[in-house]
């Protein structure tokens, strides 16, 4: 009896995505690029022809990445100060550490021509929303949906999409948390509601994404015909039934 109602109480933590849990989203902000654009330069932000200038690419793209580079820090700080509560008040602290990525300007480009939209740096703010980018690494399952309830309740942050991995995993067997969110940022004098992906997820599920990129990335430069799709899903099957069980027994021990 004693383990299944630690099940129920993981399961009440967990809490599900609802309409009273998401934030409205409100009319959604347009990335003001132009004005972030050195002045003594031509107001083109075709990022075909500035390519080619590596000079002008690089002044011309500076400030963006500046900027995405602030909601970083923002968004990090939010986060930082979720673990000095949890230290203040002698806590496990549920977050186990934080890795930022801010896209590359080739990077950029890239997915611009993935998904065939306009090479132009209006078109990479208001439609890709990767470009800066945070993992946020768990000891337990119930530590990612609490990260993401602290995140949902901070009312000048817009929630633009939430993707659960974990209750619905990918085919091959990914599982995080994903969330798309907007937040303010003041930079060049004007406040930017700049789109940060945060990437949520447990240790045991970070590994098994790096070895499982690890693998495939072998598997595609060596130019083996071995499929791996099947083993790595298993694995992932595997260490989540094992998370379970550890979760069941660390909300057995605490209060």
């Amino acid at each position: 009896m004693k383990q299944k109602n630690a099940k129920d109480k993981i399961g009440e933590k967990r809490g599900v995505v609802g309409e009273q849990a998401v934030a409205e989203v409100q009319e959604e902000e347009v990335i003001q690029v132009y004005e972030m654009m050195p002045l003594h330069r031509p107001m083109n932000d075709d990022m075909e022809r500035i390519a080619d200038m590596k000079d002008e690419f690089s002044q011309t793209i500076d400030p963006i990445l500046r900027m995405y580079n602030a909601a970083l820090c923002a968004t990090t700080a939010r986060l930082e100060i979720i673990e000095d509560e949890f230290q203040y008040r002698k806590l496990r602290c549920p977050i186990h550490h934080i890795d930022t990525r801010l896209k590359s300007a080739k990077s950029i480009l890239g997915k611009l021509e993935k998904k065939d939209l306009d090479l132009t740096l209006g078109a990479a703010c208001n439609n890709i929303y990767d470009i800066a980018g945070i993992r946020v690494v768990c000891s337990y399952m119930k530590d990612v949906y609490l990260i993401r309830d602290r995140i949902m309740a901070q009312d000048d942050i817009y929630i633009m999409e939430i993707k659960d991995y974990i209750q619905e995993p990918k085919k091959n067997g990914y599982r995080s948390l994903h969330m798309i969110i907007r937040v303010p940022v003041y930079f060049m004098n004007k406040k930017q509601m700049v789109p940060v992906e945060l990437q949520i997820r447990t240790l045991a599920m970070d590994l098994w994404a790096s070895l499982e990129h690890d693998i495939k990335y072998k598997s595609l430069y060596q130019g083996t015909t071995m499929d791996f799709s099947s083993e790595l899903k298993e694995c992932s099957r595997l260490i989540y039934e094992a998370e379970e069980k550890m979760e069941v027994m660390n909300a057995m021990l605490e209060p």
